[in-house]
């Protein structure tokens, strides 16, 4: 048989031509979905299951946002872990390892690709449009999701000078074939084809789980994301309508009914796919369960800690008011649903990602970790299409949303949680003298009120400025342990500061330094391809002592 293990990035571009051949043999003997022949759409169907990718950008996109700090040595972690939150080359090798989910996404890709082939070769009968666009859907989501971790931030002007990526369109068909990396603004354009011509053609019908699937509502909600990073804010609010209908509060995730389930069952509440809110689930090998989990101390070493809740989300001076700089016992009586902390690693989470084990091996109890993620939202959604109105100065609209995801998350009207108004956030960012004014934030005082950078786009100062910052603060806190802050960050080019924690005292918020950070046009931004995909040809990111003339870095 040929040896196949030349590397990895051809391995994974070639895999749908291998799968093709009958020569392959035991390769193909592992394989569950039949490709080698796609001659019915069962079987297409089928074989969109594995367009899905198992991993995901989650961790990598959260350690290295502003969502953790670094607690010191003595808390448990491992390299893979150091180096993502340090912003080094990500060479260590785990489950979710940097060259896992770079496989993991193109193998996805190739899938999608081999589907939609397969749909041509039978003619494209109508009974296979919903597959087609499910393949074109799930193409340009890896796409997507690669883009926020490999490339960096979409410029209007600039994009044609930013790497790209591969952008494979059908099956390889040779062994070891040659790429270029190509530049982002073709990639976006792919993207953005992709999700047009696979919009129409989505149909719940021919799920028996839609859930589990691109169904019409989470490839609306993915259309208005992309098109948040893409700056089409109309296309944003457009594609955010079909998801929330004429009242969003209606479907907005209900955290006060949450807060009622058992103690040890809520992560799993957060997943259920009965839920309206929840768009669309992904399946993942992922020990995202603990990580991303208060009650776990594992890789609490670079976790969301009480540093950054006192000073910056959960427990920080807000734009709807309430207690603030809490201590103690840390009740946070002003949310639904009040975030669970650990006093032991100082660790503070939403319980979203549930630990769900695969035993492999009965007699030794071996296996593999599981968690299923939560794609998209309507929450986010919201948050989306409000962002939107904000750069096209419908605040009033933007306000609306605002305060419908405030009441989801708050309970407004008490311990001094009010209702988000024009009038209160102007106040809130714009009036030093008030009670509830969030100062800017530095190194020695952080705040949740970061400076903007805006990549490829402008913010007023003034009112759109104060609009944006309560916006950014609700997608923060909506988003923690989603990776998601980390788009955000790019996009508004945020300046993280890594703080070492080492000596924190709660108590009297003391004890945090700056250790390392990563400025609005720091090249390690675009986080470093595999070193395998490195090795086998493809052009790395370039870092900041070897271009410090990158177009990145004149602004």
């Amino acid at each position: 048989m040929i040896n196949i293990k030349k590397t990895a990035f051809s391995i994974l571009v070639a895999c749908s031509c291998l799968c093709m051949l009958p020569a392959c043999g035991e390769f193909l003997d592992e394989l569950p979905d039949n490709r080698a022949e796609l001659d019915t759409e069962e079987k297409i169907y089928k074989l969109l299951v594995s367009a899905y990718p198992d991993r995901s950008f989650t961790r990598m996109c959260e350690l290295s946002s502003d969502n953790v700090d670094d607690m010191g040595e003595e808390f448990d972690y491992s390299r893979l872990l150091e180096q993502i939150a340090l912003w080094t080359d990500i060479i260590d090798a785990e489950n979710e390892s940097n060259q896992n989910i770079w496989e993991n996404y193109f193998t996805a890709i190739a899938h999608a690709n081999t589907a939609l082939e397969a749909i041509e070769k039978l003619g494209t009968p109508t009974t296979l449009l919903p597959a087609k666009g499910e393949a074109l859907m799930c193409r340009a989501y890896s796409y997507f999701c690669l883009t926020m971790m490999y490339c960096l931030p979409y410029h209007p002007e600039k994009s044609s000078e930013y790497l790209g990526l591969p952008y494979l369109t059908e099956p390889e068909t040779t062994l070891n074939p040659k790429y270029e990396r190509g530049n982002l603004k073709d990639v976006y354009e792919h993207i953005a084809a992709d999700i047009e011509e696979a919009l129409p053609l989505i149909d719940d019908n021919v799920y028996s789980v839609p859930k589990y699937h691109f169904n019409r509502s989470a490839a609306y909600a993915f259309a208005a994301r992309f098109y948040l990073y893409y700056m089409k804010w109309d296309r944003v609010i457009e594609c955010a309508n079909e998801v929330l209908g004429s009242d969003p509060s209606l479907v907005l995730r209900d955290w006060t009914d949450a807060s009622k389930v058992d103690w040890g069952r809520q992560a799993f509440d957060y997943i259920d796919s009965s839920h309206e809110f929840n768009l669309m689930l992904i399946a993942l090998v992922s020990n995202n369960g603990n990580i991303f989990n208060a009650w776990s101390n594992s890789g609490s070493r670079f976790t969301h800690n009480y540093r950054i809740s006192k000073q910056e989300t959960y427990r920080a001076k807000r734009p709807m008011g309430g207690r603030y700089d809490i201590g103690g016992n840390m009740t946070m009586t002003m949310y639904q649903y009040e975030p669970y902390h650990n006093d032991n690693c100082m660790k503070i989470y939403m319980p979203k990602w549930p630990s769900q084990w695969e035993v492999t091996d009965a007699i030794t109890g071996v296996g593999i970790g599981r968690s299923t993620m939560v794609a998209f939202t309507t929450n986010e959604t919201l948050l989306c299409r409000a962002e939107a109105y904000i750069h096209l100065k419908q605040y009033d609209l933007a306000v609306a949303d605002l305060d419908m995801w405030n009441c989801s998350y708050y309970k407004v009207g008490e311990n001094g949680v009010e209702h988000l108004t024009r009038e209160r956030i102007n106040d809130v960012y714009g009036n030093p003298n008030s009670e509830d004014y969030i100062a800017e934030y530095t190194s020695t005082a952080p705040t949740s009120r970061k400076p903007l950078h805006p990549h490829g786009f402008t913010v007023e100062p003034g009112e759109q400025e104060y609009m944006i910052q309560c916006l950014l603060f609700c997608r923060r806190i909506e988003t923690i342990a989603d990776g998601l802050r980390w788009g955000d960050i790019k996009r508004y080019g945020i300046v993280i500061d890594r703080f070492d924690n080492t000596n924190y005292d709660d108590s009297r918020t003391s004890g945090f330094q700056v250790a390392d950070t990563l400025d609005e046009t720091d090249l390690r931004r675009a986080l470093q391809l595999p070193l395998d995909v490195r090795y086998a040809g493809l052009e790395g990111n370039p870092r900041n002592a070897d271009a410090p003339n990158h177009p990145f870095r004149q602004q």
